[in-house]
């Protein structure tokens, strides 16, 4: 068999298997991969409900990161007094603790989402802009209601956690078994 049959005939079983193969192999690329970074509220107290309205703000305006209700990751906890409304102990991070502290965020005249949406953005990765009282921005603090991040809050958010090679995080602990 000369070259060029041997070719065509390379290139006509090609085209028959492509073509046989079932849709899925034929998908498009597969997804990116999401951070997943858990969270429990169960000492939030009060602020609990709160708690899952600003992570549905943060779930719906990003993809590269999810929050999930978990152990092992973000622990909240709701206190009678503290230094700000709220504190979060690291910026851009999977695992540590967020404050809210009751009487600091009724005397800030922030809307309690506003203050739980500010904080869970640290967690993502956001700091403080240097145009503080810019009610458009939640990061910005201030005696505001608007609890929607800004557009370029979410987009540094996105770009924060696209960079980041996803890693499996640890499992929910909602429900163990243990094994008798």
């Amino acid at each position: 068999m000369s070259r060029t049959r041997l070719f065509a005939a390379v290139l006509g079983a090609l085209a028959v298997f492509t073509l046989a193969a079932p849709p899925a192999a034929t998908a498009a690329a597969p997804q990116a991969l999401v951070r997943t970074i858990y969270y429990d509220p169960s000492r939030a107290a009060e602020l609990a409900t709160t708690v899952e309205d600003a992570v549905k703000i943060w779930n719906a305006g990003v993809t590269s990161v999810k929050l999930v209700r978990g152990t092992g990751g973000i622990t909240i906890t709701t206190a009678q007094n503290g230094s700000a409304p709220g504190t979060a102990s690291c910026v851009g991070c999977t695992r540590g603790q967020i404050y809210f502290y009751r009487n600091q965020i009724t005397s800030s005249g922030a809307s309690s989402l506003r203050v739980v949406v500010h904080e869970f953005g640290h967690i993502l990765s956001l700091n403080h802009p240097s145009d503080i009282g810019n009610c458009a921005k939640v990061m910005a603090g201030g005696r505001c209601q608007n609890a929607q991040p800004s557009t370029a809050e979410l987009a540094a958010v996105q770009r924060f956690w696209t960079s980041r090679v996803a890693a499996p995080g640890p499992a929910p602990h909602e429900h163990v078994l243990l094994a008798g």
